[in-house]
């Protein structure tokens, strides 16, 4: 399904879905805007949905027309039956370009963003899991690439821009960087705007003018490390010029070599625990930081990894581990 045969609202409709954008439909914020839960009534009953809005960045800057280059890109992408399947991404609704208001509609159900997630007490260390195992696997995905297309790169990542649905199944929901696949090859820009997401640039990789999986896979490690330590970059520590979680990370781990885990001591307490699942979980995360990137582990090794935990073993069936085995 292209967006060619998707349905195009207004921005009149937007405001309808999403109590004109009220606070308590408000979700948080992506690289270049806002999302919002929503609701569609229809014949059949209500549609819940999610609402994503584009507007005047307050922290990245970004050139004229760059968003709606955006929007459509990720309406190619979603629409492409290479990529429509995978349940780890988000299924397209309608789309909204009325004068300077770009917005997507997702079909979904979501109970919050990773980033709001990782810092609650009541998010479990088995749902933990279930994200880490299912995110990796949707990153496998991407990277592995086919006969046909090369691999996607997706730049970007952020606990920001992962949606979970109420069983805590994680959706990708942005786009706006990604390279690779059925689009041009992006990955020699000398000269960008936007370099990545603060809190998850690959900082040793960011000016060296090309992009490759590896600074996906930096990115997705430290969305690991702050899933295991309920840690998050806030902007207040990002205009504070606080270490951000990968630094921390890595200074707290080479400051315990010998048995040191980054596991929060109040997940560390649940009974679906076990030690050495932390220790290899903290040491697989550390190693998707390293230097040069060559030294860092594929999404496959990632994947391959995380099925090893016993968590995982124990868990199969709620943790989806069939899904791993999704068409490639």
């Amino acid at each position: 399904m292209g967006y060619d045969t998707l349905s195009q609202v207004s921005y009149e409709s937007l405001i309808c879905y999403t109590d004109n954008f009220s606070e308590g439909n408000y979700i948080g914020h992506f690289q270049f805007g806002k999302y919002y839960h929503g609701k569609i009534v229809r014949k059949g009953g209500v549609q819940h949905v999610v609402v994503k809005i584009w507007e005047v960045p307050v922290i990245y800057n970004y050139l004229p027309g760059e968003n709606e280059a955006r929007l459509f890109d990720e309406l190619s992408l979603l629409g492409h039956h290479t990529v429509i399947n995978h349940p780890a991404m988000v299924t397209l609704c309608e789309y909204c370009f009325d004068g300077e208001h770009l917005g997507i509609v997702y079909e979904l159900k979501a109970l919050d963003s990773l980033y709001n997630l990782i810092p609650e007490d009541g998010f479990t260390w088995l749902q933990r899991i279930k994200v880490a195992l299912r995110f990796a696997s949707l990153l496998k995905f991407l990277h592995a690439g086919n006969p046909n297309f090369n691999p996607y790169i997706v730049r970007n990542l952020d606990a920001a821009h992962i949606l979970l649905e109420e069983d805590h199944n994680p959706k990708l929901c942005d786009f706006g960087m990604i390279t690779g696949g059925i689009f041009p090859d992006r990955t020699k820009i000398k000269k960008e705007v936007v370099i990545g997401c603060y809190g998850y640039i690959d900082a040793h990789a960011a000016y060296r003018g090309t992009w490759s999986r590896a600074r996906d896979v930096f990115a997705s490690g430290t969305i690991l490390l702050s899933l295991i330590s309920k840690r998050v970059y806030t902007d207040e520590e990002r205009l504070s010029n606080s270490p951000n979680v990968n630094e921390w990370a890595w200074e707290e781990y080479n400051s315990n070599l010998d048995s040191y885990s980054l596991v929060h001591e109040s997940l560390a307490a649940e009974s679906d625990f076990d030690p050495l699942d932390g220790r290899k979980i903290t040491v697989l995360g550390i190693q998707c930081l390293r230097d040069p990137g060559y030294y860092r582990p594929t999404m496959k090794q990632v994947v391959k990894r995380l099925l090893r935990l016993k968590v995982v073993k124990r868990h199969a069936d709620f943790l989806g581990v069939n899904m791993m085995h999704s068409p490639q």
